[in-house]
């Protein structure tokens, strides 16, 4: 096996590992029910990576039958709507399927051809999109677990690391971003999803973005100033789902008394102020901006504080520039379980001086998600095209549940405007 084989090796048995770990946070009784709101079982996601990959790496790379023709059926989310997702196979089957296919994916891997011109092979390419999808699967999970009860988890023995302390982003603070040009998309040449690309430019005008995320205690202030009974802060369909759905909060929040309390991962305890309100759909994300007499960035305005580097005319991978994502930079890969102080990463900063623009939680932006200019779907529709609709968001920068590799400023994730048990929170901006 040549190196490049063996490094995607270990890139697909930690991935795999840090998934079997998240199985472990909660008895197996938990995972074969749904955890609220429709979702299908948390243990249907595992045999499901192992369907994607098989398909990908055996199937359509290798000309291979399927490994489980059953589980090809009952794992894909096509063929399997949600509601038929139940009788699932114990966790101790899917772990012996899941071992059949990645044996045989490492050894079509020992045999890979990386020069391969074949777009679907060159550089590895199959490869690291079944590495991206379980990667991604994975803070999916942590959206699921959340959603149970936190007595019906148990913290992992692992020490969990602290936060670095620092900076400080007084309320409402803005940086100036001057007009012009800048390079939108994924211009590297590494894996990235269709939808990044092709890299353009993108003219901007000039506009202001908040130096932080919106916090717990400023979003409180929407909340107790009748923010959710306030009619003039919302859209129409904004208020019809508010009104469908009983919103009068936050997702994770209880009041209790003159306090309001917040469920985490594994506790509930007081709200903490400093952090980033997350659990908010893209509805509750706009109206709240309206009450402050701002808006929601558009994703090329939030890529271009983010990402671009005026002195050099340049584009950062990450925020604070190409090296690669470490603890000291940013809240990320599920290390703390948890959000952290909007400003607990200084050295994670964007050349613009915006703080937590990768990790801590997701950041709804005001645009629709669709193909950039020239875009072609690949390697299949069901990624990106089948989601252009109208009704998704572009979500931008990573929470504390997502992969390295996916902090990327170029990365785009999607939700419908209704959603909220994504980790995301919102980020302000205003025309100058």
């Amino acid at each position: 096996m040549n190196e490049q084989a063996e490094r995607i090796a270990l890139e697909l048995n930690e991935a795999r590992a840090g998934t079997l770990r998240l199985f472990d946070l909660a008895e197996e009784s938990e995972l074969h029910r749904s955890p609220g709101y429709g979702y299908r079982p948390i243990i249907w996601h595992l045999a499901h990576i192992g369907a994607f990959e098989g398909y990908w790496l055996l199937q359509k790379l290798c000309g291979q039958a399927p490994t489980d023709e059953r589980y090809e059926r009952i794992f894909d989310p096509i063929s399997t709507p949600r509601e038929e997702s139940k009788d699932l196979p114990s966790r101790r089957e899917m772990e012996g399927y899941l071992r059949r296919v990645r044996e045989g994916v490492l050894e079509a891997l020992d045999r890979f051809d990386f020069d391969d011109p074949d777009p679907l092979k060159a550089g590895g390419y199959l490869f690291h999109l079944v590495l991206e999808h379980e990667r991604q699967h994975q803070e999916t999970l942590c959206y699921l677990f959340q959603l149970l009860d936190p007595s019906k988890k148990t913290r992992p023995d692992a020490p969990t690391p602290a936060a670095p302390g620092g900076a400080t982003a007084a309320a409402g603070e803005m940086v100036s971003v001057p007009a012009g040009s800048f390079l939108m998309g994924a211009p590297w040449d590494s894996f990235t999803y269709d939808n990044e690309r092709p890299a353009h430019e993108q003219f901007v005008e000039a506009f202001r973005i908040a130096r932080a995320p919106v916090t717990n205690g400023e979003y409180a202030r929407f909340v107790e100033e009748g923010g959710y009974g306030r009619r003039e802060f919302w859209s129409e369909e904004g208020w019809a789902r508010r009104e469908k759905e009983g919103w009068q909060c936050p997702l994770y929040w209880r009041r209790a008394g003159s306090a309001w309390f917040e469920r985490r991962m594994f506790e509930e305890g007081e709200l903490k102020v400093e952090h980033p309100v997350t659990g908010v759909s893209w509805f509750e994300a706009e109206a709240y901006a309206k009450f402050t007499g701002k808006r929601l960035p558009t994703e090329a305005e939030w890529e271009k504080a983010a990402s671009w580097d005026i002195s050099t005319g340049s584009k950062r991978r990450y925020a604070w520039g190409d090296e690669e994502p470490a603890d000291a930079r940013a809240n990320f890969g599920q290390r703390l379980w948890g959000t952290t102080p909007v400003a607990a990463y200084p050295q994670g900063a964007s050349r613009s001086g915006c703080f937590d623009m990768n990790g801590n939680v997701w950041e709804w932006t005001s645009t629709s998600f669709e193909g950039f200019p020239s875009f072609e779907p690949f390697p299949y529709p069901e990624y990106s095209q089948e989601w252009f609709d109208g009704d998704h968001r572009v979500l931008k920068g990573g929470s504390w549940a997502t992969s390295a590799p996916v902090l990327r400023t170029s990365f785009r994730n999607f939700f419908r405007r209704p959603f909220r048990i994504a980790f995301a929170g919102l980020r302000l901006a205003e025309d100058v």
